[in-house]
């Protein structure tokens, strides 16, 4: 049976929830976004509340000046003056001005010190689920935009915290205050006032989801756009070399008006929904409820006392309902912008509760990701400790491994691969382009899942992802991080590493004297990808990097195939020197690099076609005879 890279053909794991590719269309749930951001709050909820509560406190303070007011200006309008009334009015109005301060300050030294870095672990959690994504996650989508929507989610949720205590919460507690207020005033005052809220959420409701489509609109193509210019920019040497800056500047400048015509479609559904709210506002309840006040108060239906608690009532209402009109319209621009950020990164998911059952292990890694006990440590398969890097029990066997990519299921590109690799052996892989030879590479280093017992260390049945812990890797392309020298050597090395372990896996790999060349040594910075170093020297770290790890599998991607005269020669010495203890599996094309191997496999249409030495496969007059045949200056002619 032909697998691809759904994880459900793989019965050795726990169930998980299903991946998609960032982007599809599978799993797509409304408001998932919103129910994530709400799931990471209740994993604080309680000190959420206290804070609030004191928010709360202060808002509330806040909207009852208005009662104090009316009584104020009541005590002051009696003949006579109601001199004790007044200085109590006049006490709470002070009270209530000083408490709100004192609160609202206590509230944001509450928030910094117990919601603050909140946000920052929501972000963080968003960053964790989508680095551990499977490598089919990855395929075929933009990093640019992977990274802006991971950026969009980590920064909407701390503007979210902070909008909750700041904001929602004042609107929350004041303009219902002020509804009430009203009704204290006249029964018809504060009908009206209810009734022009309930319109509001009515109007606000029919426009507001076009609104926020348009704006979901306009942060996916924005998105697509960011992707483009990070495309761009990250391959410059490709644009400098074939003089297509030009030609780049033309393609953003036309999704820029995309963006443009998606941004201008939410800003017009934008002045549709304010247009709304003023007519509820500004043509109806404000007039209306002023003319009805001044009415009753001429008819000596309403006191003084009342007519200025509505007035005062009704000036911090026009004050409020304009923020909550525009802190409404935000929410709901904010959330399409969460809610496609979300659906694009992470479909369904609930990563929160993904995040709350996962089962960390004391290196913080999920326990399927563990590596393996490689000395045998099963009581069943023990090996004696070997010399130089740790080693695996005896044999890596590779069993009936067949295998499609997601996209084309019904085109194996591996069709039936049996190998069994002695420890220490040395394997090259060969085969015309289309062969399965990087495949193979692929699913040995984990990149896609495959089913239990198709690889065995021992005759003990392996996860490949825990093969892949027991694996260094030197690609044929090295792209480094933009750090140090030294930091992209220790990279995926054991904590405490030192200097001189780092300086002696650099000798060994024939990179410290190039490095001793640069400026700053070892803290050089290489560069975003490692431009600063040549294809040689980036490919040096990598073989330091390989030298320093213990992992007892090395597998060479035509390590050498992209290098000059004397680079391959360093490199070739680096090499005999790193695999001298280790099992070694070796793509090249160039045929010369693999005159030493133990044996040589070689690839035809996803089937092992031959093996066995050069001299003997030589001997045999079949396809390696013909590929070496064909070799022109060492490499392989294509057809």
């Amino acid at each position: 049976m032909t697998i691809t890279s759904s994880r459900t053909a793989d019965t050795s794991r726990p169930a998980a929830s299903p991946v998609a590719a960032p982007g599809s269309a599978a799993g797509r749930s409304p408001h998932a976004g919103l129910r994530s951001y709400l799931a990471h709050l209740m994993t604080f909820r309680w000190r959420a509340a206290a804070v609030l509560c004191v928010f709360v406190l202060a808002n509330a303070l806040l909207a009852v000046v208005p009662i104090f007011v009316g009584r104020f200006v009541a005590a002051l309008a009696a003949v006579p003056v109601d001199t004790g009334a007044a200085y109590q009015a006049a006490a709470l109005l002070i009270c209530c001005g000083i408490g709100h301060d004192l609160s609202w300050r206590s509230g944001e030294l509450l928030w910094v010190r117990l919601i603050l870095a909140r946000g920052y672990d929501y972000e963080n959690l968003v960053f964790d689920k989508v680095i551990t994504q499977p490598y089919p996650y990855f395929v075929g989508a933009f990093t640019g935009k992977i990274s802006s929507y991971v950026g969009t989610l980590g920064r909407e949720y701390r503007e979210f915290l902070s909008a909750v205590y700041w904001e929602f919460c004042e609107q929350l507690v004041r303009v219902p205050a002020l509804a009430v207020i009203m009704f204290t005033v006249n029964v018809p005052t504060g009908c009206a006032f209810t009734v022009s809220l309930l319109m509001m959420l009515a109007l606000g409701r029919l426009t507001i989801s076009r609104v926020a489509a348009e704006e979901r609109n306009t942060a996916d193509t924005a998105s697509d756009l960011d992707g483009r210019i990070i495309d761009v920019i990250a391959n410059f040497v490709a644009v400098k070399s074939f003089g297509r800056e030009g030609a780049e500047s033309a393609r953003v400048r036309a999704e820029r008006r995309g963006v443009l015509r998606a941004a201008t479609g939410s800003y017009r559904w934008n002045i549709v929904y304010f247009a709304s709210m003023s007519l509820v506002v500004r043509y109806l309840v404000g007039p209306g409820t002023i003319l009805l006040n001044l009415h009753l108060f001429l008819a000596g239906d309403l006191t003084l006392a009342q007519l200025t608690t509505f007035l005062a009532a009704l000036a911090v209402f026009s004050d409020y309902i304009w923020n909550t009109v525009w802190l409404v319209s935000q929410l709901n621009l904010r959330f399409a912008r969460v809610e496609e950020a979300y659906h694009y990164l992470f479909g369904g998911r609930d990563i929160v509760r993904e995040d709350r059952h996962q089962q960390p292990t004391a290196h913080g890694r999920p326990a399927a990701l563990e590596r393996p006990d490689v000395h045998g440590a099963s009581q069943l398969h023990r090996a004696p400790q070997l010399p130089g890097p740790v080693g695996y029990t005896r044999s890596l066997g590779i069993h009936d491994l067949r295998f499609a990519y997601p996209d084309e299921p019904g085109r194996p590109v591996l069709d039936g691969i049996t190998l069994e690799i002695a420890r220490n052996e040395k394997v090259g892989i060969v085969g015309q382009s289309g062969s399965g030879k990087s495949t193979l590479l692929k699913l040995l280093l984990g990149y896609y899942p495959l089913p239990a017992g198709t690889l065995a260390l021992d005759g003990t049945p392996i996860d490949d992802r825990q093969l892949a812990g027991l694996i260094s890797y030197v690609p044929q392309d090295v792209t480094l991080f933009h750090r140090s020298i030294r930091d992209n050597i220790v990279y995926g090395s054991a904590a405490g590493v030192t200097d001189e372990q780092v300086i002696t896996a650099a000798r060994r790999a024939h990179a410290h004297e190039f490095v001793s060349r640069t400026g700053q040594g070892y803290d050089t910075l290489v560069g975003e990808r490692g431009i600063r170093l040549s294809t040689g020297q980036r490919q040096r770290i990598a073989l330091a990097r390989a030298f320093l790890g213990d992992a007892p599998i090395l597998i060479l991607d035509e390590a050498t195939s992209a290098l000059d005269s004397e680079s391959e020669r360093l490199v070739q010495d680096a090499l005999e020197d790193l695999w001298a203890t280790r099992t070694v599996i070796a793509i090249a094309h160039r045929l010369s690099t693999l005159l030493t191997m133990d044996r040589i496999v070689v690839l035809d249409g996803g089937r092992i076609a031959e093996q066995g030495t050069h001299e003997a496969l030589l001997e045999l007059g079949g396809r390696y005879d013909r590929l070496w045949r064909r070799q022109s200056g060492g490499f392989v002619a294509v057809d």
